[in-house]
This record gives C-alpha cells, structure tokens and sequence, in this order.
C-alpha cells in the first residue's frame, strides 16, 4: 500500500510546491478557518481525556501541503463523528516531491468503518476491505503519506498511543499525522525525526 519505502531523491517528481494557498499554519487563525467552513461544534460536545501528551519541538521549515477539498472531507469527518461523541480516524493520500527540499502533499483522505469512543478509535476489523476498494479507485499512482484523527475538546497534540501508531505504520520521513479538534477548533501536523515526535507547519492550497 505504501508506494515509497525509501527516501530516493530521484523517485520524487521535480515540482515546485503549491502556490495557491488559502491557510499557511502559523500565520493565521485556523479555527476561523474552520469556523467559515461551519465545521465546529459548541462546548457542549467536549470531551476529557487522560492521554499521555507527547512533547514536541516544532520544525519552522514548510514542507506538507493540504489540498482544500482534502481538508474539508477531514474536518466534515471529524465533526460528523463528533456529533455521535467519537473520534474519527482516516488515511492521508497524495504524494511526495523535490523542489530544493523534499515535501509531501494530501491530495485525498480515504476511511472506512471505525470501532471508535470519545477517545478512542482504530479501524474495523473489517475495515480494511472497504479502504482497499476506496484506495483502488484512486486513478493516479499515490503515496500513503500520513493519517489523521480527532479529538473532542481536549486539543491537537500525540499521545503516546499516536507515536506508537506513528512509528509502527507511518515511520517513513514524509509521513505526517493530522490531529483535528472540532471543538476547540485546532488543527495540528506532527512527524517523526529520528524517532522524536516534531510539530510541523503546513499549507493549505486549492
């Protein structure tokens, strides 16, 4: 499923980096982001967790882009499962380039059945048919680049289950983890860089 296993400079397409952003992490508000796309939810959908947080430095170099419609299918997920109280959870599909530097870039989310709690989710063990015939239906050659979940009300960070998630399946340099708070209105990209989980910023662009 994952079409790079190795970081090979001459695999990646030579391309410039999106131009036409709409949201540049660190540079804007992303809950008015959110808000104009009328995917947050009110207080009363919060929820409390005891996950473990994993601290993180933050990487200032930009180097992963989120198409717009992407994102938008992430959040409408998120608030969707949010208003049944669970976390949503789902695949980051797109692709890794060069330009100066190596980035990826989401050009589609695919998910499927969740077994899924206020703060708790993973696939179904069924789950994984149905991803498959979603990812068959992809017409382009793409790269598995990453996930995302969500959390209810208690903000965007990684948990120790996250990392170990994250170096178990997505240990690869490019790949990312998305964590969406509908709620608070948080959006946040995390990767793994010598096994220490780094914050990372990111674009949207359409």
């Amino acid at each position: 499923m994952i079409k790079i296993d190795s970081e090979k400079r001459k695999e990646y397409k030579i391309q410039p980096p999106p131009q036409h952003t709409v949201f540049e992490y660190g540079r804007g508000n992303i809950a008015d982001y959110m808000q104009k796309k009328g995917v947050l939810l009110q207080e009363k959908y919060r929820k409390k967790s005891e996950e473990e947080r994993v601290e993180s430095r933050v990487q200032e170099e930009l180097d992963f882009y989120i198409h717009e419609e992407a994102c938008e299918k992430m959040f409408h997920h998120c608030r969707e499962m949010a208003l049944t109280e669970k976390e949503a959870m789902g695949f980051l599909i797109g692709d890794v380039k060069y330009w100066n530097k190596t980035y990826a870039v989401v050009y589609e989310v695919a998910t499927a059945s969740l077994e899924a709690s206020p703060v708790y989710v993973r696939f179904h063990r069924e789950a994984f048919e149905e991803l498959f015939d979603r990812l068959d239906e992809i017409d382009y050659e793409y790269v598995l680049v990453g996930w995302y979940h969500s959390h209810l009300g208690y903000s965007s960070f990684m948990s120790v289950i996250d990392i170990e998630t994250q170096k178990k399946y997505f240990n690869q340099p490019f790949h990312a983890a998305l964590v969406i708070d509908p709620i608070l209105g948080e959006m946040k990209a995390f990767r793994l860089s010598e096994n220490e989980c780094v914050e990372i910023p990111y674009a949207i662009f359409r």
